[in-house]
């Protein structure tokens, strides 16, 4: 597979990446949390690779 296919899979890590970079987990409820860009894009990636499957 070339990187084009692989690009929207890419731009999901970087999401999460960022979120991780925050640092401390402030909790789910915390205003300005880091869940939905660490959890939500870790969701996106599983999703994208069922819909992309690769053998």
């Amino acid at each position: 597979m070339g990187a084009d296919f692989w690009t929207d899979a890419y731009a999901l890590i970087d999401t999460m990446e960022k979120g991780i970079a925050v640092g401390d987990d402030k909790g789910a409820t915390a205003v300005g949390t880091h869940r939905p860009d660490v959890l939500g894009s870790a969701h996106d990636v599983s999703d994208w690779l069922d819909e992309h499957p690769i053998k």
